[in-house]
């Protein structure tokens, strides 16, 4: 049994706490509020960004996991609640020696546009805030005098989290020629490659410090597009998807994850979203 932090405790985060006390854990769960997480979940109700909340915390923590969400999508936002956040959280635990740190990162942080294969040897020189300031949580971490692990997910699809779907549903259209990629993991993989980094290093195994997650097949926007409207039928006229859905033209690769043996239960979008559309009666 394992002592274990999860800070950000909302749809990946929450599920993951929550899989873990049936592991058989003993977890704490921060968030801002004070809303029960699961059975089993000691909530924190503490803001990551005013290090002033950040007491009381559980001691003799064997894993913290930092998987928050800013709460608005600006500079300062992504700063506050990654960058600073991180930081006041590993300030407050430095005197625990937890045997390791996870922070969920994200893919944004790659600026290839142009169709080419990454992975976690890629160049990075992410031009967004968002990018900027995941890179700059990546390095804080990597700089703190703790076993640590970032893990990028990539565009992350599953239950509430529907946008393609209904992009699809309203017509979304984009040209096959050029191709743009795309590159997504289920909800339900994410909180199992987290198991996996966990149950890893409270095993003693060695782990790399970075980790790319996404599932075995990138696919051109155009093909998911399409694959959605012939499962769904009824769909509204073809109309150009916007700017923001072809902002990431990259192939991920999942090399490294598959090398550590993970095994993925949604290898492509088709099996993943299959099951979301016979849930949303769509099929």
């Amino acid at each position: 049994m394992a002592r274990i932090l999860i800070v950000g405790t909302g749809d990946i985060g929450g599920h993951l706490a929550e899989s873990l006390v049936q592991q058989g854990h003993d977890v704490w769960g921060i968030r801002r509020s004070n809303k029960p997480v699961a059975e089993g979940v000691t909530v924190i109700s503490a803001d990551v960004a005013d290090a002033e909340t950040l007491i009381d915390l559980p001691t003799e923590l064997d894993i913290v996991v930092y998987s928050v969400a800013s709460p608005v999508f600006s500079k300062e936002g992504y700063h506050n609640y990654y960058v600073k956040g991180l930081k006041n959280i590993l300030k407050a635990v430095k005197d625990q020696s937890p045997k390791r740190v996870i922070f969920v990162s994200s893919s944004s942080v790659y600026h290839q546009m142009d169709g080419e294969w990454v992975d976690e040897t890629s160049e990075t020189k992410p031009s967004s805030f968002a990018g900027k300031e995941m890179l700059a949580a990546e390095e804080a971490l990597n700089a703190a005098n703790v076993p640590s692990t970032s893990v990028r997910f990539t565009g992350i699809y599953g239950p509430g989290r529907t946008r393609m779907i209904e992009q699809a549903r309203h017509g979304g259209y984009c040209d096959p020629e050029p191709a743009v990629w795309t590159n997504r993991i289920h909800r339900d993989d994410c909180i199992g490659v987290l198991n996996l980094l966990i149950n890893k290093s409270l095993a003693g195994e060695t782990l790399d410090n970075l980790y790319l997650a996404t599932d075995d097949e990138p696919a051109p926007l155009f093909d998911v597009l399409e694959w959605m409207k012939d499962r769904i039928g009824e769909v509204d006229p073809d109309n150009d998807v916007g700017e923001v859905s072809r902002r990431a033209n990259r192939r991920c690769s999942n090399k490294r994850l598959r090398a550590l043996g993970y095994e993925f239960k949604f290898v492509n979008y088709r099996d993943g979203y299959d099951v979301m559309l016979n849930d949303m009666g769509l099929v």
